[in-house]
């Protein structure tokens, strides 16, 4: 009875090992825009470099997708100022496309709520506080056609999150996201791999 099982698995391992894959293009073929432009992400309802952060992770997530330059606009105000606009609208990313010489450009939003911080009843009253925390953290991204303001791609993105330590300043926190402790670094990652799965090869079995 033993040596039948044994064959089977045998058997089975040898159908596995001839099983055939074919690679599956990714769903957006960045390449085929050109050079694409990135606007710092606006960070909403927190302050410290959460914007600063998540625009790295999101960039190196998508060079690493795809081979595609990728030119670093700057924050959103002061694109916007730079070319006379008030809003990202179809006029702004003409502008835009223009000005930095772009086909197209990514423009996110990092969102952060349902703060539940468990202050630390010893530390001193002040306007800053530390505390263990949980939130949400949501991020939004589009792709925005420089040729005619066209939203070319978007998707979103929500994840719960948990701090060990962090400020709460006039009631908003205050994220450090390059203390490599806290759990913000890693949410923000696995948040950006999430976002940019539409620009990845994928492997199909036949």
């Amino acid at each position: 009875m033993r040596k039948k099982h044994l064959a089977g698995l045998v058997i089975l391992a040898a159908v596995a090992g001839c099983a055939k894959y074919t690679i599956v293009p990714p769903a957006v073929d960045l390449t085929a825009l050109g050079t694409l432009g990135l606007v710092t992400f606006n960070a909403e309802n927190a302050k410290g470099d959460l914007d600063g952060a998540a625009t790295q992770y999101f960039l190196q997530e998508v060079t690493a997708a795809q081979r595609v330059p990728v030119v670093e606009l700057g924050l959103p105000d002061a694109v916007l100022a730079d070319v006379g606009k008030q809003a990202f609208d179809r006029d702004a990313a003409l502008a835009i496309g223009e000005k930095q010489g772009v086909e197209a450009f990514f423009l996110g939003e990092v969102s952060v709520t349902k703060v539940k911080p468990q202050v630390d009843l010893l530390a001193p009253l002040s306007k800053t506080i530390f505390a263990r925390a949980a939130f949400d953290i949501s991020v939004t991204v589009r792709l925005i056609s420089a040729a005619n303001g066209a939203t070319l791609w978007t998707d979103s993105i929500i994840r719960q999150g948990t701090v060990g330590a962090i400020g709460m300043e006039d009631g908003v926190p205050v994220f450090a996201v390059r203390d490599k402790s806290t759990a913000m670094d890693s949410v923000l990652r696995e948040i950006m791999f999430r976002l940019t799965w539409d620009f990845r090869p994928t492997r199909r079995r036949l």
